[in-house]
């Protein structure tokens, strides 16, 4: 069983709470929409899915770690080749066709990586915001293997139809914390597990540690920019939730309900020098 405890301090964003504030679940649409129109001058970078609080070789460090957090897990799942059999692995691998769902995907750093690193045939980009859905639609407009969606993941119409049928990975780095509200992310949950096939393995990039908090506040989810967004005062006696992590032991209750078990649990190494924001790794395979 993984271990639930991590050394890491987590970012509690810009504002805190005040004593007594109800604390609301902001909607991840609008809040998203905003930040991006407020962060992005010309085409998206992966520095721009993380905002600017960090250089770019601190979101180069975060991509890297999380990389090779995958691959490791995917290796202990599916040992790697000895030399003498790399070409057939490589071919028997690429013959697989196997499909990959990236929930909230940016810039499409998920997709180019399990295309050229686990040579999937064909990946889905959902994205519930348009700004970003219309960049993932002209970048993947020649290749006629990946299908972009501006949709919800926690929509109760989130099908296996909508998406084109079932995958065999999904990838969530980065994603699931920010469904604040309990009942969508148990609902996110449930559809990731009914598009999956069996034995299909589900990739989610967050904190999994004992408690389960709110740990990022704003305002207001709607803003013109970060000016604005700073010196909105929102609703009296009221925060709204942008980050919420779920324990580890929370995680495996809901995942179980959903026929999905931890299989893994990449701890990724946090220097207090690099500014990254919650990144571990948790696995679950679907049974």
């Amino acid at each position: 069983m993984p271990n639930s405890k991590t050394s890491r301090s987590i970012n509690t964003g810009g504002i805190r709470p005040k004593d007594g504030d109800n604390e609301v679940p902001c909607d991840e649409k609008s809040f998203f929409e905003s930040f991006y129109e407020s962060t992005i001058e010309g085409s998206p970078s992966d520095r721009d899915t993380i905002g600017g609080s960090v250089t770019e070789p601190e979101s180069r460090y975060h991509y890297n770690a999380v990389e090779n957090a995958i691959i490791l897990a995917m290796t202990r799942i599916n040992p790697l080749p000895p030399p003498m059999a790399i070409r057939a692995w490589t071919q028997m691998t690429k013959n697989a066709n196997r499909r990959l769902l990236d929930i909230g995907s940016g810039t499409g750093h998920w997709i180019d990586f399990f295309v050229d690193t686990y040579f999937v045939s064909e990946a889905v980009a959902v994205e519930i915001t348009e700004n970003m859905s219309a960049h993932l639609k002209d970048k993947y407009f020649a290749p006629d293997n990946v299908l972009v969606l501006n949709e919800d993941v926690a929509s109760n119409v989130f099908t296996a139809e909508l998406i084109g049928g079932k995958v065999d990975y999904i990838t969530a780095i980065g994603v699931m914390f920010h469904i604040t509200d309990d009942k969508r992310w148990e609902q996110a949950i449930s559809n990731l597990s009914a598009v999956l096939n069996e034995g299909g393995i589900i990739f989610i990039g967050g904190e999994f540690g004992e408690k389960t908090q709110n740990v990022h506040f704003n305002n207001v989810d709607n803003f013109t920019d970060w000016r604005d967004f700073r010196s909105a005062e929102g609703t009296s006696g009221e925060v709204r939730v942008n980050k919420r992590v779920r324990s580890l032991d929370l995680w495996i209750e809901k995942t179980q309900h959903c026929d999905l078990k931890v299989v893994d649990l990449v701890r990724i190494y946090k220097d207090p020098s690099i500014a990254m924001p919650e990144n571990d790794l948790l696995v679950l395979m679907k049974s």
